[in-house]
């Protein structure tokens, strides 16, 4: 029997370094200013989008799921290696793009076969479960221990979000006018999750320094006294996320760490100087051959 292999998408936010180790295939997604359309971390780089974000703030981009045949070509690609017998496909929320639902199109006329996971996650979120899955493909796991592993990073993760405005997230459609009414009044910091899928406003903050205080209090809640993986992803914010790490070691037992930068995708919606947070509890780790509780 062969190993599975795994394929995600830009939206994960991984650094290209560690999804290069690891042997992931990313299905890219795009970028659009105006009329310059971009293929995230092909025809754009994370630098090259921020730089020309900030040179024209006159206009939000947009954003567009990944052309069919790129699905064909990353399953045919992968399913060309004899020793890989089955892809796991893990994806960004269906709530929030029509990936997932085009993968599955794609992976049924794929020369190999794929199970496609609608993870409920996007940016770190997504790059977690999708490096929990490895590890347990990597240990030599079926279709289904790969698929239980990142589930249980989408059942378990505590994802939360810090962003300057939250007028992207209206005008792309992943925040009601209501949710951005609550988040901009009396130009509060507003602190985001993850709710099935979906970019909720979880509450509100004055400042920059209360913000990233609360995400330490709610990463210290979740990890319960346990060690935790944590990934700390940033929009041009640097120093904001070197101050979450400090809070972090302060507060929690962090077992792997992952530095990221938000991708073109993902930051098309939050915005420079955003900063992401994932912690995901170490109890019941996920291996080969051991199904998880």
């Amino acid at each position: 029997m062969g190993r599975v292999a795994i394929v995600t998408d830009s939206t994960c936010d991984l650094p290209n370094a560690v999804v290069e180790a690891a042997g992931i295939r990313v299905v890219p997604l795009s970028v659009t200013f105006g009329l310059d359309t971009f293929v995230s971390g092909v025809t754009i780089s994370t630098a090259g989008f921020y730089a020309r974000l900030l040179a024209d703030t006159s206009r939000l981009p947009t954003t567009s799921q990944p052309a069919p045949i790129w699905f064909e070509e990353a399953y045919a690609a992968v399913g060309s290696d004899d020793e890989v017998s089955a892809i796991v496909s893990l994806h960004v929320s269906s709530a929030l793009s029509g990936t997932v639902a085009l993968a599955r199109d794609r992976a049924a006329r794929a020369p190999i076969d794929v199970e496609v996971v609608d993870t409920r996650l996007v940016g770190g979120a997504l790059g977690m479960a999708v490096l929990a899955a490895h590890r347990v493909a990597a240990a030599g796991g079926s279709v289904a221990e790969v698929v239980a592993a990142a589930e249980q990073v989408r059942d378990r993760a505590l994802t939360l979000l810090v962003v300057d405005d939250l007028q992207a997230l209206r005008r792309g459609g992943r925040l009601t006018g209501a949710q951005t009414a609550v988040g901009g009044a009396l130009r509060v910091k507003p602190l985001l999750h993850l709710v099935d899928g979906r970019v909720e406003v979880r509450e509100r903050t004055r400042t920059w320094g209360r913000a990233l205080e609360r995400v330490g209090e709610l990463v210290e809640q979740a990890a319960a006294g346990g060690e935790v993986d944590v990934l700390v992803a940033e929009a041009l914010a640097p120093q904001r996320a070197r101050q979450v790490w400090e809070q972090l070691a302060r507060r929690v037992t962090i077992g792997d760490r992952v530095d990221a930068q938000i991708g073109p995708i993902v930051g098309a919606h939050v915005g420079s100087g955003a900063i992401g947070v994932t912690v995901v509890p170490r109890r019941a780790r996920p291996q080969a051959g051991v199904s998880g509780a």
